[in-house]
């Protein structure tokens, strides 16, 4: 389980964030750790929304340290035009779109741990030459249920 905060650089507010691992993917373990992730984000100031699911990699650094790379794809709750029509609104240009993140993080306990996280929202441009993005840093505080 993922609970997180983020700060968005357009919009005001705070993302909030809550989401869940699976456990190590075997089917995967002979190229690394790998699990699937989902989670949602509600901005406090009434901007834009999305829930997102996808692949995370967890490389372990030592130490307690490790970087979580992942993709995966979202859908958000705001306008798919392609323009920005009103201040302070953010058009993302798509319903649908890609969801790369990535994360440092340090295990602090066989339970408990923290990451610094940045999450990122385009259509890549396959919704047209216009590539508005959204872009979340901030912090998660994970916990492991069972062994």
């Amino acid at each position: 389980m993922n609970v997180g905060v983020a700060v968005c650089c357009f919009e005001s507010g705070a993302d909030v964030e809550f989401g869940a691992r699976t456990g190590s993917l075997r089917a995967l373990s002979r190229f690394g750790d790998f699990s699937l992730y989902g989670f949602g984000s509600v901005n406090t100031s009434g901007g834009v929304d999305f829930a997102a699911a996808g692949l995370a990699w967890r490389i372990e650094l030592g130490h307690g340290f490790y970087i979580r790379p992942g993709i995966g794809a979202a859908v958000q709750s705001g306008s798919a035009a392609k323009f920005q029509q009103t201040p302070n609104r953010l058009y993302l240009g798509s319903r649908f779109l890609f969801e790369p993140e990535g994360a440092l993080g340090v295990q602090l306990s066989p339970r408990w741990g923290v990451e610094a996280s940045y999450v990122h929202l385009s259509h890549a441009k396959l919704a047209g030459p216009h590539n508005p993005g959204l872009d979340d840093v901030g912090l998660r505080l994970t916990y492991r249920f069972g062994g």
